[in-house]
C-alpha cells in the first residue's frame, strides 16, 4: 500500500470536490426533468435526494473507518482478497469512464449548440482534454485546488439569477402536493444522477488531512449541492409557466436570455464561457479516477501514463461516434441506475459486511 499523505487534501478540498462535482452538468436540466415527473411539485424532491445521499455518505465514511490510510481498492484487497478488490477496480474504472465521457459530451454539445455552432464536437473535446491532462497528471491535491479555485470564481453566479426574480410568479407553486405524495416520490429517484459524486470520498478520504472531520464534511458538501438545487429549481418554477419549463433541454440557459445589461446584451455566452470551469469538475476527477483504477488494476505504471491513454481514447470515440442530446439523456437514464447501485447500495452493504466480518474475527480470537 502506497503512502497517501504526500498529497494531502484539506477538509475544505475535500468539501468542495465532491459539490462540484455534483453539481456540474446535473445542475442544467434538474428543473425540467423535475417537472416533468410532479410539475411544480418537483422541488420537494430535493431535500429527499438529499437525504438519500447523506446516509450513503456516512455508509461511505464509516466504510473508510475500517482502513484509514488506504483507497477503497486497497480496503477491499484487505478484508476480501487480491481478485476481489480486481474487479472493484475494473467496475469503478468503467463507472467512472463513463462518467468522464458523459461529462465531455454534454459540455460539448451545450458549447456547440450556444457558442460554437459551426465546430465539430470532437474539436470541442480535444480543448477540453488537454486542461484534463495538464491538471489531472498532478493527482487530488492539485485537484482540490483547483476545486476551490472554481468554487470562489462561481460566487458571482447566484447573483446573476437572483435578478430573474422580478419576473416570479410565486403562485406557481401552489398549491403543495397538487396531485399527492406518490409524484414527488417517483421524482426523486430523478436526484440520483445530480448527487452521484459521493463515492469519491472513498479515493479522497486517505489524502485527508482531518479525518475525523470526514463524516462532518461530507453532509456540508451534499448540503451545499442540495442549496445549489433547490434555489435554481424554485428560480425556474416560478420563472417558467408550469408547461413551459419542460420545452426546454436547459432552462437554467435558456432563463439567461432574459438578462440584459447595459453593457451587456447576451449574458448566457459568457455564462456557458464560463461555466465550462464547472463542468469541468466531473471530467477531471472522473478521469483521475478512472487512470487510477487502471493503474492499480494493472498494476503497473503511473496515474500519469494511464491519463493520457485514456485521453487519447475518449477522443477517438467522439471522432467516431458524436452523440445527440437524445443519446447522451438515455445514457444518464441508464447511469441513474447504475449509480444508484453504486453510490448508494454498495457503501450499504460493504458496511455490512464489514460489520459482520470484525465481529466473526473478534469472537475467533477470544
Amino acid at each position: 500500500m502506497k503512502s497517501y499523505a504526500v498529497r494531502p487534501i484539506s477538509t475544505l478540498q475535500y468539501i468542495l470536490v465532491i459539490s462540484t462535482f455534483q453539481i456540474s452538468v446535473g445542475f442544467l436540466s434538474l428543473p425540467r426533468d423535475l417537472a416533468k415527473q410532479a410539475g411544480t411539485d418537483g422541488w420537494l424532491a430535493i431535500p429527499i435526494g438529499w437525504a438519500g445521499a447523506t446516509v450513503a455518505s456516512l455508509a461511505i465514511v464509516r466504510v473508510m473507518t475500517y482502513n484509514p490510510d488506504g483507497t477503497i481498492l486497497d480496503l477491499i484487497k484487505r478484508y476480501m482478497g487480491v481478485w476481489a478488490a480486481k474487479a472493484a477496480a475494473a467496475v469503478f474504472f468503467v463507472y467512472f469512464l463513463i462518467l468522464g465521457y458523459d461529462g465531455y459530451i454534454i459540455s460539448s454539445l451545450v458549447v456547440k449548440l450556444w457558442l460554437l455552432p459551426t465546430t465539430y464536437v470532437y474539436l470541442l473535446t480535444l480543448l477540453m482534454l488537454i486542461p484534463t491532462f495538464q491538471i489531472g497528471q498532478h493527482g487530488l491535491q492539485v485537484l482540490g485546488r483547483y476545486s476551490e479555485i472554481v468554487a470562489l470564481l462561481s460566487l458571482w453566479v447566484p447573483l446573476i439569477y437572483i435578478t430573474t426574480l422580478r419576473y416570479a410568479h410565486w403562485l406557481n407553486l401552489l398549491p403543495v402536493f397538487k396531485e399527492g405524495v406518490a409524484p414527488v416520490l417517483s421524482a426523486a429517484k430523478t436526484m440520483v444522477y445530480p448527487m452521484l459524486g459521493i463515492i469519491l470520498a472513498f479515493f479522497l478520504y486517505p489524502h485527508l488531512v482531518k479525518k475525523q472531520k470526514a463524516a462532518s464534511a461530507i453532509v456540508i458538501s451534499n448540503t451545499i449541492s442540495c442549496i445549489a438545487y433547490l434555489a435554481i429549481t424554485l428560480i425556474c418554477f416560478v420563472y417558467y409557466s408550469p408547461d413551459e419549463i419542460t420545452d426546454f433541454n436547459n432552462p437554467v440557459i435558456t432563463i439567461m436570455k432574459t438578462i440584459e445589461f447595459r453593457f451587456m446584451e447576451r449574458v448566457e455566452v459568457p455564462f456557458i464561457a464560463f461555466y465550462l470551469f464547472i463542468f469541468s469538475c466531473i471530467w477531471i476527477p472522473s478521469m483521475y479516477i478512472a487512470s487510477y483504477c487502471s493503474a492499480w488494476l494493472l498494476g503497473k505504471g503511473n496515474e500519469r501514463r494511464h491519463l493520457a491513454v485514456l485521453c487519447v481514447a475518449i477522443f477517438l470515440s467522439v471522432v467516431f461516434y458524436r452523440p445527440s442530446f437524445m443519446e447522451v439523456e438515455r445514457l444518464n437514464n441508464y447511469m441513474n441506475g447504475v449509480g444508484f447501485v453504486i453510490e448508494f447500495v454498495l457503501p450499504a452493504c460493504l458496511l455490512a459486511y464489514l460489520i459482520v466480518y470484525t465481529r466473526i474475527k473478534r469472537r475467533k480470537t477470544i
